[in-house]
């Protein structure tokens, strides 16, 4: 496999510039870029990552144009659209409520692009502190566990974002089973008939360009935020080991020295290296935890109260179709949509509740590692980290909502509750 795998990157080593880090490349280094490569390639195709090309230059101004063109192709011009035909039928509430899911999600997708964009300096030292000497792996079993955290979190980013992308090919094509009356998202303009032709062809090929777009760069923004949390849950994963296993890598220690001709030192003094390593790694650990919430608490505290309202206008939607027979396309678009929307709250949801469990995990690995046979001082290390271990390590959003799977179950209780209150008044 490994002759095969070399062979594959020398035959297609013309294309590395084009596509993410880790597609082509060897894991062997572990190079912490393999966790955000796949997000921050996507950002760059569609002009939303950071640049630091100098104004006076012609690559400055061309990708300026870019992200501008982009910008009114995915953000400004289906939102005027859609508050437009929101204005023009304000006495349908199904009609209301189709436009409104529709236009509140796209809009925290681009409130999140801004907030992405405003914590430039946060997000730039979180990438750097992935590569701290306190993160890197020096054992096999390290190196195993950083590899299925990295797997974890690309295969996150590529499933879900193709999972929103097949979702909205399936609302790309609804027109075609409706006779082409429709459009995959109703939007209006002011002075033309959007579907008359040949203005409903172009506002059709509009929306095959910007529907996928605005879903990979939505799942680039929530997966990029999984993919940090994945990365600290790694790290997690690999104190447990240590504290779980601190005299076999005493041990290890000591062979290494012996092997590079060092003089070595009794036991006691590489189980209290190790100890002191791992406390050491702790606080880095924490550092990270709370520089993840610090960039991403208040785009995912929007984004968890804009959910409860799109997932009950969806259900209203549902009960705004009159003939659900002759409208079953429109019908498998939803129940699709509705399910992207409850998946993308649970990745998040679900990384946060595993940080949760991994860091309160780290008391039993403490307390499972070897420490009766130790002498009262090494003791002491594990006393001082078992004090820390206290409080476990969350992410929340905006210091509201606390990252895990029971605030996932109240938010779903809340669009319930929200949904039953909205189909009464309807009735």
């Amino acid at each position: 496999m490994k002759v095969v795998s070399k062979i594959m990157q020398d035959k297609f080593s013309a294309l590395k510039p084009y596509l993410p880090y880790g597609v082509i490349e060897s894991w062997d280094d572990l190079n912490p870029r393999l966790y955000h490569d796949v997000h921050i390639y996507w950002l760059k195709f569609y002009g939303m990552w950071y640049h630091n090309f100098r104004p006076c230059s012609l690559s400055f101004w061309c990708h300026l144009i870019y992200t501008i063109i982009v910008l009114w192709l995915v953000c400004f011009l289906p939102c005027i659209g859609e508050i437009v035909y929101l204005l023009r039928r304000q006495e349908n509430i199904g009609d209301i409520a189709e436009g409104l899911y529709l236009f509140l999600s796209e809009m925290y997708t681009y409130f999140k692009i801004a907030v992405f964009w405003l914590n430039k300096r946060k997000i730039l030292s979180l990438l750097k502190f992935l590569h701290c000497d306190e993160f890197k792996a020096e054992e096999s079993e390290h190196r195993e566990i950083l590899r299925k955290s990295i797997k974890t979190a690309r295969f996150v980013m590529t499933y879900y974002s193709t999972m929103c992308v097949g979702a909205v090919s399936v609302g790309i094509v609804t027109p075609f089973t409706e006779n082409f009356e429709i459009l995959p998202t109703n939007v209006e303009y002011p002075f033309v008939d959007v579907y008359k032709s040949p203005m409903y062809g172009i506002i059709y090929l509009h929306h095959i360009y910007y529907k996928p777009a605005t879903c990979i760069i939505d799942g680039v923004m929530d997966t990029i935020l999984a993919a940090f949390v994945a990365s600290a849950i790694g790290q997690i994963e690999i104190l447990s080991f240590n504290l779980r296993n601190f005299e076999v890598l005493a041990d290890r220690q000591y062979m290494r020295d012996i092997k590079m001709n060092r003089e070595p030192r009794d036991r006691s003094f590489y189980i209290r290296s190790v100890l002191k390593k791992s406390i050491i790694h702790h606080n880095a650990i924490i550092r990270y935890v709370s520089m993840i919430e610090s960039a991403f608490s208040l785009a995912s505290a929007l984004q968890f109260m804009l959910s409860v309202m799109v997932l009950c206008l969806v259900g209203l939607q549902f009960l705004s179709i009159e003939d659900p027979r002759s409208h079953l396309m429109q019908i498998v678009w939803m129940a699709i949509y509705l399910t992207c929307m409850l998946i993308e709250v649970f990745i998040l949801c679900w990384f946060g509740n595993e940080l949760i469990v991994k860091s309160l995990d780290l008391r039993q690995a403490a307390f499972d590692g070897p420490w009766l046979t130790t002498d009262p001082k090494t003791t002491m290390f594990i006393v001082i980290f078992l004090e820390r271990c206290q409080r476990p390590m969350r992410v929340t959003a905006g210091k509201i909502f606390t990252l895990s799977l029971e605030t996932y179950s109240y938010l779903i209780n809340w669009s319930y509750k929200t949904f039953a209150v909205m189909s009464n008044m309807k009735r």
